[in-house]
């Protein structure tokens, strides 16, 4: 999941980058859990084994040749009813789409041999989605549907952005991240990452999601402000496998707010401070907390003040628009697990 500040430049389509930040290695992916005996006594500890040695950070780019890339890959953008899409390279069932409301010529460009392509296309609407926000495009000869968004999109109330998006229906949470700063016993600020697994659904639609003339506020002018949390900050996994997102954010801040990057640009809503406290009140009461504590060969441990930035993988897919954090399986009905929170948007 990228930062809000979008740029809409034209980007060259073939480029992949993928960063590294300092990964320890394979034994990563162990884990205990212990019971927490820190001074407040509300968290288990879950420890998460790793290497004592890292590798170097580093930044390796790949530019794919245009025939190892798929057709969406090839032709990333199609224009219609004057809005621009960008491709997901997601397929999309036949059972999805809606109506044929257009046709186009899409344009690709091949990096290594300077070469210009063009390709017919068929638009499509996608069922239970605005046109807006998300059209499926059907190439020349192809029988395969592909999800393109409309990174443009600014709903202006939280309603509409549920509606056009039928998020109720196409939206699964994941874990739910709690990022707080408090001092230790040594008199230390220590940054924490509590986790939280199987929250129920309709709680977070319940709480969060239940002011439907909340105004969409975001805009690059005041995203300085959106940022700002002292605090804490709480940030929920979504997935929306429809569109092709994989564990993306929804994300809240001590300020009140309710921002996420759902179809690659921000949007924000103030829910206001007590509905976020609410929030945070009702999970720490009904779910157990398992703080994060990276543990390495010579098992001396670390808390996430020292260790967020050193297991992390991000994957930023510019072909199609998009990045991935790997985390350690973050999805729900797995207690045990291992996770690492995705980016939260709240922080530059």
């Amino acid at each position: 999941m990228k930062s809000f500040k979008i740029k809409y430049a034209i980007i060259p389509i073939c480029l992949l980058i993928v960063a590294i930040v300092s990964f320890s290695a394979s034994s990563l992916f162990n884990s205990k859990k212990v019971q927490n005996n820190n001074k407040d006594g509300q968290w288990i500890i879950k420890e998460v084994y790793g290497d004592s040695g890292s590798i170097e950070s580093a930044i390796a780019t790949t530019v794919p040749h245009w025939e190892e890339m798929s057709v969406s890959q090839q032709y990333s953008e199609v224009e219609y009813n004057n809005n621009k899409y960008y491709s997901r390279t997601t397929k999309i069932e036949r059972d999805k789409i809606g109506n044929k409301i257009g046709t186009a010529i899409l344009s690709g460009y091949d990096t290594y041999t300077d070469t210009r392509y063009n390709k017919n296309g068929y638009i499509y609407s996608v069922n239970d989605l605005s046109q807006e926000c998300v059209v499926a495009v059907q190439f020349e000869n192809d029988s395969d549907y592909y999800v393109y968004v409309n990174s443009h999109y600014k709903p202006a109330t939280l309603g509409e952005f549920m509606e056009d998006l039928n998020l109720k229906n196409i939206v699964s949470f994941g874990t739910i991240y709690y990022n707080y700063w408090d001092t230790n016993l040594e008199g230390n600020r220590e940054y924490s990452n509590i986790e939280f697994y199987d929250v129920d659904d309709n709680i977070i639609w319940k709480i969060l999601f239940n002011d439907l003339n909340l105004e969409n506020i975001y805009s690059d002018n005041n995203s300085g402000t959106l940022h700002m949390s002292n605090d804490y900050t709480i940030g929920i996994s979504v997935d929306i496998p429809l569109l092709g997102y994989k564990n993306i954010s929804i994300s809240l801040t001590d300020k009140g707010y309710l921002i996420t990057n759902i179809l690659d640009s921000g949007k924000a809503f103030y829910i206001g401070e007590n509905k976020v406290q609410e929030f945070l009140n009702y999970i720490i009461d009904n779910y157990d907390g398992y703080k994060i504590v990276h543990v390495y060969e010579n098992k001396e441990k670390t808390t996430e003040e020292n260790s967020t930035k050193d297991d992390t993988v991000v994957m930023y897919d510019i072909t199609n628009n998009t990045t991935t954090y790997i985390t350690i399986n973050s999805t729900k009905n797995n207690n045990n697990s291992n996770s690492t929170s995705p980016y939260d948007p709240t922080k530059n």
